[in-house]
């Protein structure tokens, strides 16, 4: 007997909030297929997990970005305990959706939905792949970043909607600013001190511009730099950012391309545990979602997730 499909939307995400009617949308979608929740808060959100664990649901599809992705995840990790997560899928709902565009989910949420509960129905197999995701301090992601990456976020979302326009503004203005030594750079581009110990080894820097880590291979944005993510099984993949700001900003289009690291700006490791011992408290970002954790925080590979493409 099939278990159904569970549906979580947020309705706060920006798309979400644009297109109000899309809750209704997806309801009529999933039909008798499965069951939909509009989740308000963590409390709610929790509520939620421990019913669609208890009815055993087999699919469990997520309307809203990467933030949204990430919170669900963490606390259906945490609600399902050592039991399995069902397939995941992300229907592309928020203004971020980095990790689904990584492995190649196309079209919006209600074309996706709709291909998940067809094959559901017809019994038709998925296209699926397996990720891990990563334990940043007890959050779940798939996509870490300090440094450049969390100053970056903070002028992407002020002032105005965030667009892929916006994006490549600021990624000129900072090109731009790091040729004439402006303020701008210099912002962006300020290092942070911190010991890292990867798996066990530390590494030989103590100033970097930026660490991103992932278990998926982009970065957002068009930037790869993540070349070792599938070098061994049940890992991610480290980037400490080391050369001088000009340096870090003439070597953006050769990231894109997702070329290989220059090894005196850049270092990077296939890893199972990262430990973080900064000179103050560390500001980073997962799944885009903006943190403040202490001076010390431990990163290690987290369960391996099943996710839909198609």
């Amino acid at each position: 007997m099939k278990k159904g499909i569970g549906v979580i939307v947020n309705p706060f995400s920006r798309q979400n909030k644009r297109n109000p009617d899309r809750i209704n949308k997806l309801a009529y979608i999933v039909g008798s297929s499965g069951t939909i929740a509009a989740t308000k808060s963590l409390t709610e959100l929790e509520e939620v997990a421990h019913e669609f664990k208890d009815r055993g649901i087999e699919i469990l599809a997520l309307s809203g970005g990467d933030g949204t992705n990430h919170i669900t995840i963490t606390k259906f990790i945490e609600v399902y305990g050592d039991t399995p997560l069902p397939k995941i899928a992300l229907l592309r709902g928020g203004t971020m959706n980095t990790i689904a565009d990584s492995i190649g989910i196309k079209g919006d949420s209600n074309q996706i939905l709709f291909n998940i509960v067809e094959k559901y129905h017809n019994n038709i197999p998925f296209k699926t792949v397996k990720r891990n995701v990563m334990n940043i301090d007890g959050r779940y992601g798939f996509l870490f970043a300090n440094g450049v990456a969390f100053n970056f976020l903070k002028e992407y979302y002020s002032g105005g909607t965030p667009t892929p326009a916006k994006a490549a503004t600021i990624l000129t203005k900072a090109v731009l600013s790091a040729l004439r030594g402006g303020d701008f750079a210099r912002w962006l581009f300020k290092k942070f001190r911190a010991q890292i110990f990867v798996d066990g080894e530390k590494w030989p820097y103590n100033e970097y511009f930026m660490i991103a880590a992932a278990t998926i291979d982009n970065l957002g944005f068009g930037f790869n730099p993540f070349v070792k993510v599938f070098e061994k099984e049940n890992c991610f993949d480290i980037v400490g950012v080391i050369g001088e700001a000009v340096d870090v900003a003439l070597s953006l289009p050769a990231i894109r391309m997702g070329l290989p690291l220059n090894e005196k700006k850049f270092i990077d490791a296939a890893a199972e545990e990262v430990i973080f011992e900064a000179e103050e408290p560390m500001k980073y970002t997962i799944d885009g979602d903006i943190y403040e954790s202490g001076e010390r925080m431990i990163m290690k590979v987290g369960p391996k997730l099943e996710l839909i493409v198609s």
